[in-house]
């Protein structure tokens, strides 16, 4: 999204501008000494009772709950009168405090909507596009462009006084108001904590009740599941902004559903129901709209909310065809373009970011991440905190503050607070920014969507690699590891002689345990001689079977036998197998050698 650039002290202008200009003028003269007086940054102001021409006062007349999770068909009114004390809860802490007042301005604008905007009508449409998937396509003869009073998005005070409204959620003192059932069968009064769960609405009008603003609570100031609603903004969030429940994504993402199919692949028409369905916080909206209108038959109705209710506000609009104004909302096209809008002659209900004339106008700045789209990374925020924030596209007009260019203000969560939007932003700027479309943004790119129901399967087309084997033959009764067929091929044996002297029959521990045999084999060699110190004895030992075997040897009596002065000849031979830790276990072979046997003279 390209960066909206602002400079300071400059006012757009055109050729329908000229009177407001003048208008604005006048009103600068008049009265700026009167709102200089009272105008506090931390405080919402009390402004003078006395009727302004420039300007209508705006005063809060009701309060409305619509349950979703736990209640969704709970719908409570409280009515607020001009002596009623209210707590006002807002981002800076509780305190007490007087009905609140605010000016705005208008001007006209023009709309693209449907003729007929009953409720029943509305609800006909809806619920024909949920039972066929698609939405319902309208002649132009169903379609007009209206020009309606909406707030004057050029006055610094009047687009002030809207993000004030939403702002503040405000309590009864005990005591002094009671919430009645606006459905007399469901009755919830018993519920214990019925108002931590559902959508609030503020409703504010004006003297003569000729227009009304309704303000949508949004998503509470919690990272992790708290109190209130945070819990339950949280499943909106994720079922309105990403692009399959919070599916495909990263592991702390909050999932809302199950429309996954496989890798960047999600049933669209699973989402769609699961929008719809009656504890959603757009339900919510359409019923509260419905009590709005049965009060106010005859008002204007103007539409306003912040984060989420921004978001939801948006959505609503574009229902009903109303005028409306958010301050940091989520990129709400996506949800747009699965809740089955009718879409005008000759749009797309798939892109609604491309529609005009919508009427709806957004405000926000640079260094919000959930404004500009950008809170979905893996270490942001939203990420960790549960949220699965992926739509990046508005509908309508975005009037950006570009505080990062400006202020030198870092990307960051904490930017997105309405206090901080109001106190840091609006009233610091000497001006408002112009408002634009931006209608070639794109969401989810690179996911793709299918439509099947619940009961039909869809269909699924695989890629699956195959090897191949080439054989010579035919294998007709195939194995785990190979085939199990009898061989043909002829077998080449390959025979091997090894001479061993001999085979062990008795292995020991430490050597052969078999008979051993000595054998004593004469030769007719000459022997060198040998001069011997003492007379010489040969002596062979021969045995012919071992009875008795020991571990080391055998423990047979051996018979000796001795020969008369026999030479002996030591011949010493390479060990081919070494024992264990000493000796050789090579069998050994003893020979003596005789004296030379002459003949006889």
């Amino acid at each position: 999204m390209r960066p909206f650039r602002w400079r300071r002290k400059k006012r757009s202008t055109g050729s329908n501008m000229m009177g407001l200009d003048l208008l604005v003028s006048l009103l600068a003269l008049s009265v700026s000494p009167c709102i200089a007086a009272t105008r506090s940054p931390l405080q919402i102001p009390v402004l003078d009772t006395q009727p302004i021409e420039t300007g209508r006062e705006f005063t809060l007349r009701h309060m409305l709950h619509h349950g979703t999770y736990r209640d969704p068909l709970l719908h409570k009114r409280l009515d607020i009168r001009p002596d009623t004390v209210l707590w006002a809860a807002s981002e800076n802490g509780e305190k007490r405090e007087s009905v609140p007042r605010f000016r705005v301005s208008s001007r006209p604008i023009n709309i693209h909507r449907l003729s007929d905007r009953h409720v029943s009508v509305v609800e006909d449409y809806l619920s024909t596009a949920r039972m066929t998937s698609s939405p319902v396509t309208l002649s132009s003869d169903y379609w007009t462009l209206d020009e309606v009073d909406a707030p004057d998005v050029t006055d610094k005070e009047t687009v002030l006084s809207l993000a004030k409204m939403t702002s503040n959620a405000y309590i009864m003192i005990p005591g002094s108001g009671e919430w009645f059932d606006v459905f007399p069968p469901f009755n919830h009064s018993d519920s214990f904590g019925w108002d931590s769960d559902g959508l609030r609405g503020h409703i504010y009008s004006d003297n003569t009740n000729s227009t009304i603003v309704v303000v949508l609570k949004g998503t509470s100031a919690a990272i992790f599941d708290g109190g209130g609603t945070t819990t339950n903004d949280k499943v909106n969030d994720n079922l309105f902004f990403s692009c399959c429940c919070a599916q495909g994504g990263h592991y702390f993402w909050r999932q809302v559903c199950d429309c996954y199919s496989s890798t960047y692949t999600c049933n669209t028409a699973c989402v769609r129901k699961a929008l719809r369905q009656e504890n959603r916080y757009y339900r919510a909206a359409l019923n509260l709209y419905s009590n709005i209108t049965a009060m106010y038959p005859e008002s204007n109705i103007w539409v306003t909310g912040h984060s989420l209710g921004g978001a939801v506000s948006s959505l609503l609009g574009m229902t009903y065809g109303l005028p409306v104004v958010t301050f940091e909302a989520v990129p709400e096209a996506l949800p747009a373009s699965r809740l089955g809008l009718p879409p005008p002659p000759g749009t797309d209900p798939s892109s609604p970011q491309a529609r005009n004339y919508t009427g709806a106008y957004h405000f926000g700045h640079t260094a919000d991440p959930i404004y500009m789209g950008t809170c979905n990374g893996a270490t942001s925020v939203c990420t960790l905190g549960g949220y699965a924030m992926e739509s990046s596209c508005h509908t309508g007009q975005l009037c950006t503050y570009d505080t990062v260019e400006d202020f030198g203000w870092r990307v960051g969560i904490g930017t997105h607070r309405i206090h901080e939007v109001i106190t840091d932003v609006i009233e610091r700027y000497d001006d408002v920014p112009t408002c634009a479309p931006f209608t070639e943004c794109v969401d989810c790119n690179n996911w793709k969507f299918f439509e099947s129901n619940e009961t039909t399967p869809t269909p699924t087309t695989t890629t699956t690699s195959t090897s191949t084997r080439t054989r010579t033959s035919t294998c007709k009764t195939p194995g785990w590891w190979g085939c199990l067929d009898p061989t043909t091929t002829p077998t080449t044996t390959a025979t091997t002689s090894t001479t061993s002297t001999s085979t062990c029959k008795t292995p020991g521990w430490f050597g052969c345990k078999d008979p051993t045999t000595t054998s004593t084999v004469p030769t007719a060699s000459p022997a060198p001689t040998i001069t011997p110190t003492s007379p010489p004895t040969t002596t062979a030992s021969t045995t012919s079977t071992c009875e008795s075997p020991g571990w080391f040897g055998c423990n047979d009596p051996t018979s000796t036998t001795t020969f008369p002065a026999p030479s002996t000849t030591s011949t010493s031979t390479p060990c081919s197998t070494p024992g264990w830790f000493w000796g050789c276990r090579d069998q050994t072979t003893t020979t003596s050698a005789s004296p030379p046997i002459t003949s006889p003279p």
